[in-house]
């Protein structure tokens, strides 16, 4: 039995140089040297070598890729319109339905590498459902300078070469898990179809600096059922970029941005970078489409010695429309891409009940109260008073990991009966982003509204904080330094109906 199958279009292993090896020849030859460090000995690679157009397809072939462990398809142009490639596709395909089935635990036996970018409207219309559901591997990038797309080949300067060698690892490690465990005799998935089962998410194109990042979450989210766009390099004119976006953030249910260092390139025609530009358009997406998500990472600390860049990453935090509708995390990027694989799992509906609008009924109100860890001690009064009054008083967790952290703050704001947030050494711009939590609560499993909803405002105090006004929720202002009970009053007398 071959452990690899490989599918290609033989166009794509004619050299661009007479003296050199084709790129497919190159492609399986590093490869087959890597799956032996890994796995300690030679895997069986299996491809034609030798058919053309008008070789028979017959069952030599079909045996060859029917017996193999994994296929890996190595898609271009010309692949998408090769008939006999589409039919080895699909015939593995179906042989691995019919035989051990099409996953081993959470992995496809089916693997994309995309040499060369194609237009998917030139697959073949069966197709798509396939191309969407399968682990991908690019080899090309777009030049952040010129927008030009490079594939990874030593014929185009060392960057490139590294680039193909760092790359063929990553699909080479990934392989080996696969066969590890085909060979260990792990239970294969039969009843989950390769097909489009998750959601579409738009996963937002980077700058150089975090382009790993951005592969490894986009490997994730294929190997889960998601489609993931963009499917095609974006334009790199001001109007067609903004056009082929939009129709992108249409056709999805949420947005994720990672931010770096770098700026990025800015597209011809347009004032500012192509990560400004999608964060602008998807935060736009949020008017429209009230129940579309949006994720924003950056690491911490963010240090760039770009003003452009730096002037972004302050909007992001500091502006509310930068940050509409978008949960923000500051944290390792592989808890970002957890908290947001498991946010985007599908969960059961919860059963519908009667409209209530009251306080708990099996137990004490409950109110969160909202606070930034630097007012730890002053909110301490507030949160006493709470309690004296008879109500269960849940407070933020600032223990943990970034992940942990949010995913307590979503659980109090779901079970809460009222919210309070207090502002008092914080900024306007985490203030405006708890309101925003307490709107997208019902998307996280909230099924009754707040019975009450009050940000109360407490020293240090200035004009523009004077000032605070929102229609989200009741304002409260403190007068004087200390905290007067009274003030609360008609708050408690809410949840307590």
């Amino acid at each position: 039995m071959n452990d690899i199958f490989i599918s290609y279009a033989h166009l794509d292993d004619q050299a661009l140089d007479e003296d050199q090896k084709g790129w497919i020849s190159k492609f399986h030859r590093v490869l087959e040297v890597k799956l032996s460090q890994l796995l300690g000995e030679s895997p069986t690679i299996w491809r034609d070598q030798k058919l053309s157009g008008s070789d028979v397809y017959d069952d030599k072939i079909v045996n060859e890729f029917r017996n193999a462990q994994v296929m890996i398809s190595i898609l271009s142009p010309r692949y998408v319109k090769s008939e006999w490639c589409n039919r080895e596709l699909h015939e593995f395909y179906k042989a691995a339905e019919d035989g051990s089935g099409v996953r081993i635990g959470e992995k496809s036996r089916i693997i994309k590498v995309v040499k060369t970018p194609f237009d998917a409207e030139d697959a073949a219309e069966h197709l798509p459902a396939i191309f969407d559901a399968i682990l991908g591997f690019d080899f090309f990038e777009q030049d952040q300078e010129t927008g030009r797309i490079v594939e990874f080949d030593e014929a185009f300067g060392p960057r490139a070469k590294q680039n193909y060698f760092s790359r063929i690892y990553d699909l080479a490690s990934e392989i080996a898990k696969i066969l590890k465990n085909m060979r260990s005799g792990a239970a294969p998935e039969q009843t989950e179809p390769l097909t489009k089962t998750g959601r579409t998410i738009f996963l937002a194109a980077v700058t150089s600096d975090i382009q790993s990042g951005r592969e490894k979450l986009y490997r994730e989210l294929i190997d889960r059922g998601h489609h993931v766009l963009p499917d095609r390099p974006l334009p790199t004119s001001g109007a067609e970029l903004e056009e082929s976006i939009r129709e992108m953030l249409g056709q999805a249910d949420c947005s994720v941005h990672l931010v770096g260092q770098k700026y990025g390139i800015i597209p011809e025609d347009a004032a500012h970078s192509m990560a400004k530009i999608q964060n602008d358009m998807a935060s736009e997406q949020v008017q429209s489409k009230q129940d579309f998500q949006r994720f924003i990472w950056m690491p911490r600390p963010l240090i760039t010695d770009d003003e452009r860049q730096q002037q972004f990453i302050t909007e992001l935090q500091e502006n509310p429309a930068a940050h509409a509708g978008a949960e923000l995390m500051e944290d390792s990027l592989d808890n970002f891409r957890d908290y947001v694989v498991e946010k985007l799992k599908h969960k059961a509906k919860p059963a519908e009940t009667p409209a209530d609008t009251g306080p708990s009924a099996d137990g004490p109100s409950s109110v969160y109260l909202i606070f930034d860890q630097k007012d730890d001690e002053t909110v301490a009064p507030l949160e006493d008073y709470l309690f004296d009054q008879g109500l269960e008083v849940l407070v933020p967790s600032f223990d943990g990991d970034e992940a942990d952290i949010k995913q307590a703050h979503n659980e109090k704001m779901i079970h809460c009966d009222a919210v309070l947030i207090y502002y008092g050494n914080c900024d306007r711009a985490w203030v405006d982003m708890k309101l925003m939590n307490l709107m997208k609560a019902p998307g996280y499993g909230r099924t009754k509204p707040f019975v009450a909803k009050t940000v109360y405002l407490a020293p240090p105090m200035d004009r523009r904080k004077q000032r605070y006004r929102t229609h989200s929720a009741e304002v409260l202002v403190q007068d004087g330094d200390a905290f007067n009970p009274a003030m609360l009053g008609a708050f408690t007398a809410t949840i307590k109906k």
